[in-house]
């Protein structure tokens, strides 16, 4: 069971671009973000209260200044007394192109202990794969698989997505990688709902990744992401629809600072 990828696609799935293109998608002038911003969730698993999770974009301190951004889940109560989860994940991708240059993964479920690194290789169009089990001495699973020149990470995702028009009847269609093959995920902007939370009533805008049965799960399942209809497209609410119940997050806070050179 992909808990982690499910409560990272539940807080950050989105749309990105065309798969197997070869030149790197026209983008704003201006991102709808800033270095600074964290995100705060809360997490619920069939109405029981089950977790945090947070996003924290930054910028490197380089000459290519890419974005970073730091995501963290962590189980609470009943939940975590059931099946314990503690982890950090950690997209960097590019400016101004938002294609992901890899992202490095410290997963805590349970018993496990996981170290998970892939890196995009843009030039030779190779994913390079990397999977140390942190709990038993034996060396790192090292893989490669094939990508398109631009692909997305489930982080980067997000924030392409982001800076993107949403208009309802649109379909979108985006390479994702996730360690394995590089798969094409169909995402359909379905409705403009209102949408209540910790901190208010936002307009939003529905879309529904196809990400379930053999896309990126295996399970039957049903994605959906609220992004706020106004200029910064903060996703304010998501539900992962499984077998084994409903995962929402719920945003709880916005928090902005200048971390910018």
């Amino acid at each position: 069971m992909r808990t982690t990828a499910l409560l990272v696609m539940a807080v950050w799935a989105g749309l990105t671009i065309l798969p197997g293109t070869a030149q790197e998608p026209a983008l704003p002038s201006e991102a709808p973000f800033e270095a600074g911003e964290t995100l705060r969730y809360a997490v619920s698993w069939r109405s029981f209260p089950a977790g945090h999770a947070q996003l924290r974009l930054s910028r490197e301190d380089s000459p290519q200044q890419r974005w970073q951004v730091t995501a963290q889940a962590q189980s609470t109560g009943y939940v975590s007394n059931l099946y314990k989860v503690e982890d950090e994940f950690q997209s960097t991708f590019r400016n101004p192109s938002f294609c992901s240059a890899g992202i490095r993964k410290d997963i805590h479920e349970g018993d496990r202990h996981r170290e998970v690194t892939i890196q995009f290789d843009a030039a030779r169009q190779l994913a390079l794969l990397e999977d140390r089990d942190k709990a038993a001495d034996a060396p790192p699973k090292q893989e490669r698989f094939p990508i398109p020149e631009c692909v997305q990470d489930i982080l980067s995702a997000l924030y392409y997505a982001r800076a993107q028009p949403l208009e309802i009847g649109q379909s979108f269609e985006f390479p994702l990688n996730d360690g394995q093959e590089t798969i094409r995920i169909r995402a359909e902007v379905q409705a403009l709902e209102e949408v209540q939370t910790e901190i208010g009533s936002f307009q939003a805008f529905r879309v529904e990744p196809d990400v379930f049965s053999g896309n990126l799960f295996s399970g039957k399942g049903r994605l959906f992401v609220w992004f706020a209809a106004d200029a910064g497209r903060i996703p304010v609410q998501l539900r992962a629809q499984t077998g084994f119940g409903t995962i929402e997050a719920s945003l709880t806070a916005v928090e902005r600072w200048d971390s910018a050179p």
